[in-house]
C-alpha cells in the first residue's frame, strides 16, 4: 500500500493492517505480487472509505464488530454506486473478510464479525461486465498481416503482444512480469514464469512470436535500453515495466482492426485454449491452460455450440430413431 495514501488515515488501524500484509508476505510470496498486490489496493479502497463514513473508529473496536455486517453492507451500496460489478464486490469483500479471519487466528478479536451473516451475491451469465470474444483463425491472421503493413501506427510490442498472448495463452500478469533472463529464444519458451495461485509453467511461442522477438532485441540493443522487462515504456525519459492497463489498451487498438471495440487480453487467452480443444481435445487444452481440472476449461474457456448446429444434430438423431 502507498505509504502516502495510508498517511491520512487512523494510525492504529493503518498499524494493523500492516502488521497482516507483513505476515500474508511472510507465507504467501509466490503470490504476493498477483492475489494479495489484489487484495491490498481493495483494502485500502476500503480504509479510505471507512474512515470518511465512520470518522475516528477503530477496525477492531467492540462497536465497529457489532456493526460489521451493516457496515459491509452499506459499502457494498457505495460500491454498487461506482459501477462496481458483483464479481468486483465479491472481490472486495473477499479482501476484508480475509483480514478478518488473520485477527482470529493471531487472537487480536474473538471471531469474524460479518462471516455468514451476509447473503451471499448470486452471479449469473447475465453478471457478467465484459464481453469474451473467441476469434477465429481468419481475424487473428487478419490483425497480424495489418500490423505488418501499418508498422508506423503498431511497434514491435504491440505485434509480440499479439502472437504471444495466442502461443501462451497465459493470463496478463504473467505476460506483463516477463524477462529477458527467463528467455529461452531459440527452445521457444519463457521459463519459470509465474501464473495464478503461485503455479510456475513455461510460457511457449513460436516462429512468429520468435522472429519479433529476435527484432525487439536487436532494437533495444540499438537503443541501449537496458531493463530486463520484456515489455516497456517509456515516461519522463526513464524506461520501467509496462502497466497491466497499458497491455489492455493496446489489445484493445487492436480489437477495433477486426471491429471489436471492447477486446481483452483474456478473450485472446480463451482464443487459443479453444482453438488447441478443437485440435487436440480437451484434455490437451486444460493442461495447456494450466488448469487444475479440465472442468473449469470446459465451463469457461471452450466456445458452446451454435445453437442452429444442436438444433441440426438433434434432427439427425431424432430421423435414426424414426422421429420426424
Amino acid at each position: 500500500m502507498e505509504l502516502k495514501v495510508l498517511g491520512n488515515l487512523k494510525k492504529e488501524n493503518v498499524e494493523v493492517y500492516l502488521e497482516y500484509l507483513n505476515s500474508c508476505k511472510s507465507s504467501n510470496w509466490e503470490t504476493w505480487e498477483t492475489t494479495y498486490k489484489t487484495y491490498c489496493n481493495n483494502f485500502k479502497l476500503f480504509l479510505i472509505w471507512f474512515q470518511k463514513s465512520y470518522k475516528n473508529r477503530l477496525l477492531l473496536s467492540k462497536d465497529t464488530l457489532l456493526e460489521m455486517p451493516s457496515i459491509i453492507e452499506s459499502y457494498r451500496n457505495y460500491c454498487r454506486g461506482l459501477g462496481n460489478s458483483k464479481r468486483t464486490l465479491m472481490n472486495k469483500t473477499t479482501a476484508i473478510s480475509t483480514f478478518y479471519s488473520w485477527c482470529v487466528r493471531r487472537n487480536k478479536i474473538k471471531y469474524h464479525p460479518f462471516d455468514s451473516k451476509l447473503d451471499r451475491l448470486r452471479f449469473t451469465d447475465k453478471d457478467k461486465v465484459r464481453s469474451s470474444y473467441f476469434l477465429t483463425t481468419e481475424q487473428i491472421l487478419t490483425v497480424r498481416l495489418y500490423m505488418q503493413v501499418e508498422s508506423k501506427k503498431y511497434d514491435l510490442q504491440d505485434r509480440i503482444l499479439w502472437e504471444l498472448f495466442l502461443d501462451s495463452a497465459c493470463r496478463i500478469s504473467a505476460i506483463q512480469n516477463l524477462t529477458i533472463q527467463q528467455l529461452k529464444l531459440e527452445e521457444g519458451y519463457f521459463t519459470n514464469v509465474k501464473e495464478k495461485e503461485g503455479y510456475i509453467v513455461n510460457a511457449f511461442f513460436f516462429n512468429k512470436c520468435k522472429e519479433l522477438l529476435k527484432e525487439w532485441l536487436k532494437e533495444r540493443e540499438e537503443k541501449g535500453i537496458n531493463i530486463d522487462y520484456i515489455f516497456i515504456t517509456k515516461y519522463n525519459g526513464t524506461y520501467r515495466q509496462m502497466t497491466q492497463g497499458a497491455i489492455r489498451e493496446r489489445i484493445k487498438k487492436l480489437g477495433k482492426i477486426i471491429g471489436i471495440k471492447d477486446l481483452y487480453p483474456h478473450s485472446l487467452r480463451k482464443t487459443s485454449i479453444n482453438l488447441i480443444n478443437n485440435l487436440a481435445g480437451l484434455g490437451l487444452a486444460s493442461s495447456y491452460a494450466n488448469h487444475s481440472s479440465s472442468g473449469v476449461t470446459s465451463k469457461h474457456y471452450i466456445a458452446k455450440t451454435n445453437p442452429a448446429e444442436i438444433r441440426n444434430s438433434i434432427i439427425s438423431a431424432r430421423k435414426k430413431l424414426g422421429i420426424f
